[in-house]
């Protein structure tokens, strides 16, 4: 069956022929894991037990041939060989002078020839160590160097046949596969007898399973049985009944955390509404009642120096003196009056208000950081509030910049795409190491930071994310819903 055919066969199955067919994969899966496991832990074994017999075997015919070899006697070198190739496999062996000339060998017509195949030439040049220098799918070549006085006399080869190894693998390979074939039978039995007793009880568990896909939660299970499968009927169905109640309680609380939300929602924009409405009032009278009446003092300073540029005491002096300070108490509340609320942002609009702002900033930073402005979609004024929290975000968002990002460059872009105003600022400074550290306002400052940014744009169903920026530094992205209906011409 491909797998294909397995994947659309399977969906239709019944219960009983999917527990059959899954015990049966998993006996195989196993059986077959440990066969394999075994068969090459088998085979590793009989290789090595293999090798290192032959070079033992080959050490042996070294070390009783190096008394022959050294007095020149070809009878006992011949004798040797014959007592070694006799039993252990061994196919032929031989012995060999220095050169590659052949002293001893099992067939008596090669003796006197040398060498020529490269790969024992290879060999007996190499180190004078007993090793294997060559393997073929049926045999094992060894050597062995004879020894005199720690000088090279001669070589032992042996070839020993690797047949009774290869049988001894495939019948453990076949012995393998009928332990196979015999769990895999016993599983699928077993596996039989089993789903017949689970099965009706299990009919009635996926009846109920059914019905809780379908939403229902008034239709128990039915107990047939009391077994395991029968106790998990009865803790489905107390499930289910708990499920029913939990669902209820929570309708009725997630009614009205909705409730408690939109009135939470309700009461931040009033509040923020009103604390914009408090700072726009205060701003009003610094700038009206306060302003003018520095204005008119610095007035009268400056006629009072002109009547008393003749009297002497140095009156003159220091009403010009005086003067100077009113101006620049009058220049403190003006820039007070335009932080708490900024006319421009009421009179001319969000857009000006910013660059207003910004421009503002420019003598804080000193030529270190530059800083700019980008807007699309302006076509129509937003809802105050709207402009008012975005100016917010922005104002607090560029001062953590300023004061902590170490940055050389700030982008600001307002984009108007219906239904929301995207506020973002992007720099190229140090950027955030932790969540933890992101504008949490406990700077030197103790600014509101990314909490009163969050908390102003949720008053109107917003949003504010801050993350790392690609190459260093740090997006801010604010996202500020606001009601088309609500719109004026600018």
């Amino acid at each position: 069956m491909t797998l294909a055919r397995l994947r659309q066969f399977l969906p239709q199955a019944s219960i009983r022929r999917k527990l059959v067919l899954g015990v049966a994969f998993v006996h195989l899966l196993l059986m077959t894991i440990f066969v394999v496991d075994l068969v090459q832990r088998q085979r590793d074994f009989l290789w090595d037990e293999l090798t290192r017999r032959t070079l033992h075997h080959a050490h042996v015919l070294a070390v009783s041939s190096s008394p022959w070899v050294l007095s020149d006697d070809l009878v006992g070198m011949e004798e040797v060989v014959e007592g070694s190739a006799s039993g252990s496999g061994v196919r032929h062996a031989m012995i060999v002078d220095p050169n590659g000339r052949i002293l001893a060998h099992t067939d008596r017509n090669r003796i006197g020839q040398y060498l020529a195949d490269a790969m024992s030439l290879e060999a007996l040049a190499g180190a004078r160590t007993a090793r294997v220098y060559q393997q073929s799918e049926t045999a094992i070549h060894a050597l062995s160097p004879i020894l005199a006085a720690d000088k090279l006399i001669g070589w032992s080869i042996l070839t020993v046949d690797k047949g009774a190894t290869l049988a001894h693998l495939a019948y453990v390979t076949k012995t393998g596969l009928f332990y196979t074939l015999a769990a895999i039978a016993i599983g699928t039995i077993f596996a039989m007898l089993l789903s017949r007793s689970i099965l009706r009880q299990l009919r009635h568990l996926l009846r109920g399973v059914d019905n809780l896909s379908k939403d229902v939660l008034d239709a128990p299970v039915k107990i047939v049985s009391r077994d395991e499968v029968g106790r998990v009927a009865e803790a489905f169905n107390r499930a289910l009944a708990s499920l029913a109640d939990g669902r209820r309680r929570l309708t009725a609380e997630v009614g009205e955390r909705r409730r408690a939300e939109e009135a939470l929602r309700m009461l931040s924009r009033r509040q923020a509404g009103a604390i914009e409405e408090e700072r726009k009032r205060i701003a009003r009278d610094l700038h009206d009642e306060l302003g003018q009446a520095l204005s008119g003092m610095q007035f009268r300073l400056r006629s009072m120096q002109s009547q008393t540029a003749n009297v002497g005491g140095g009156v003159g002096d220091t009403c010009a003196r005086l003067a100077v300070e009113v101006e620049r108490m009058g220049a403190s509340i003006h820039r007070i009056a335009n932080a708490l609320r900024p006319a421009t942002l009421d009179h001319l609009g969000l857009l000006p208000a910013i660059q207003a702002f910004v421009a503002g900033q420019l003598p804080l930073i000193n030529d270190r950081m530059s800083i700019a402005v980008d807007a699309a979609g302006f076509r129509r004024r937003l809802p105050a509030d709207v402009e008012m929290i975005a100016y917010r975000i922005v104002q607090e968002g560029l001062t953590n910049v300023i004061k902590h990002a170490e940055a050389t460059h700030a982008d600001i872009l307002l984009t108007v795409n219906h239904p929301s105003l995207i506020v973002t600022i992007r720099d190229n400074g140090v950027g955030i190491a932790a969540p933890a550290e992101r504008f949490d306002g406990r700077g030197a400052d103790h600014g509101n930071g990314l909490l009163g940014m969050e908390e102003r744009a949720a008053a109107i169903g917003g949003k504010v994310e801050v993350k790392p920026r690609q190459g260093g530094g740090t997006i801010l992205r604010a996202e500020l819903p606001y009601a088309a209906g609500e719109a004026v011409h600018a």
